[in-house]
């Protein structure tokens, strides 16, 4: 057994489907499996977060703990026999700290505490219904073993390190947590949204593992997004920079940071649905695409547009470096960015800081604000000796207004910025002259 498999909240999110998940467990050899919480549960704890934030009454707390509970009791009433009991007292424990935490809130660290709770109470659920099949099966603590600095990166010696000393054994089924993990100060944290794929990721790096899978509800890459478009297909194979594009541009079935761990290895990244795990679904490698064809789009909403016009900028040297400086001191990372004699238009998708970001560019010229846009990238062929690509790019969607557009930073893909009313309308027209 020398795979690493995770599985994602639909995957997990009931008792039949948790019986598919261990089928695919055995099937594929899996050493070590990375388990998302239960399909809704994560967004549940995130209200329960938020109201205990706000000092919301306690019954109102209650509810949502009451029916989150309920939940899982029907799960573990489904699927457990022999080991159902320690299955209820584990979910009792979970559920007394959530309250805890709840009614007793202390910031950043019961929020914490109980975002994590799903995780954790899945895993050990599926780890003993692994038991009541008769498996050897044994449950990893994640934030035991995944560490991360003070800069917030993951230790990823002290993980191999970990899992050295643990010494795997070969006819083990090893199950633990995705998206959780320990910081600096020994606290529980996470990784943030998706990073259930990412902890796969540097588990198969951390044991070398043969390949690390990904588990959804969906049959691997697509060249399009199947929630808007019509008549998209998987993709076999990419590359990994190709897919750690469209990850990154909006391609909801992988977590843009899984693919570097796997890439400086060279370990295959293999994307398959938990519903039809006999289709082929798309494997990541070191292997090219075939140069001079698309071969998807992706789309990333809830994109800003920061304009910053300046005279001063005209023939200047060391604007943009200012400019760069605001956005790194509030850690906030850029998309795109085009430039004129007098103006930079740059775009990001987090507001977090974004009020602060705003004051200090003030400083160096007149500042505009664009929200609701939507960035498309088209991955494929671009290489720099050809012509007409772009244009054939454009001219599929010469009805939809452009406001900004990337094309030439790598022969990969190309990126439009577009108003988020009319994403719909343009992953369509893509997609029908593109594709079909």
């Amino acid at each position: 057994m020398d795979k690493v498999l995770k599985f994602g909240g639909t995957s997990v999110g009931s008792a039949l489907n948790m019986k598919k998940v261990a089928n695919i467990v055995t099937e594929e050899g899996a050493q070590i499996t990375v388990l998302s919480a239960m399909s809704g549960t994560t967004d549940t704890l995130i209200k329960i977060v938020s109201m205990a934030k706000t000092s919301s009454e306690a019954t109102e707390i209650e509810e949502l703990i009451s029916t989150l509970k309920d939940k899982y009791c029907n799960c573990i009433e489904e699927l457990l026999v022999t080991n159902k009991q320690q299955a209820i007292d584990k979910m009792n424990s979970v559920f007394d700290i959530l309250r805890h935490e709840a009614n007793n809130f202390r910031g950043d660290k019961s929020d914490k505490v109980i975002i994590s709770q799903g995780e954790l109470l899945t895993s050990a659920i599926f780890t003993l219904y692994m038991k009541d099949c008769g498996l050897k099966a044994e449950l990893l603590n994640a934030p035991d073993i995944l560490h991360t600095c003070e800069s917030s990166k993951v230790d990823t010696e002290k993980l191999k390190d970990k899992l050295t000393k643990l010494n795997l054994a070969t006819d083990t089924y090893y199950i633990t947590q995705g998206f959780i993990c320990s910081n600096y100060k020994n606290e529980i944290d996470n990784l943030g949204r998706g990073g259930s794929d990412y902890s796969a990721a540097l588990m198969g790096v951390a044991i070398n593992a043969k390949e690390v899978q990904i588990w959804t509800d969906i049959d691997g890459m697509h060249n399009n997004d199947p929630r808007f478009v019509e008549n998209t297909r998987p993709i076999p194979q990419m590359s990994f920079d190709e897919a750690a594009e469209l990850a990154y541009f909006g391609a909801k079935i992988l977590h843009p940071s899984t693919i570097l761990p796997c890439k400086e290895l060279g370990i295959p990244v293999k994307l398959k649905n938990t519903n039809e795990p006999k289709a082929e679904g798309t494997t990541i490698s070191d292997v090219e695409n075939e140069s001079g064809n698309f071969h998807a789009v992706a789309a990333k909403d809830s994109i800003t547009v920061i304009r910053i016009c300046s005279t001063r900028m005209l023939m200047a040297y060391g604007f943009l470096r200012k400019v760069f400086e605001v956005f790194e001191d509030h850690k906030t990372s850029i998309d795109m960015i085009t430039t004129s004699e007098v103006a930079v238009s740059l775009t990001i998708d987090s507001d977090t800081h974004l009020d602060e970001i705003v004051s200090e560019l003030s400083s160096l010229g007149n500042i505009t604000i664009e929200r609701d846009n939507t960035i498309v990238c088209v991955a494929g062929g671009f290489e720099y000796s050809s012509s007409g690509r772009a244009a054939q790019v454009l001219a599929g969607i010469s009805n939809v207004p452009v406001k900004m557009i990337s094309y030439g930073a790598n022969h990969r893909s190309m990126a439009i910025l577009i108003d988020t009313k009319d994403k719909k309308e343009t992953l369509q027209l893509l997609n029908n002259t593109l594709f079909n």
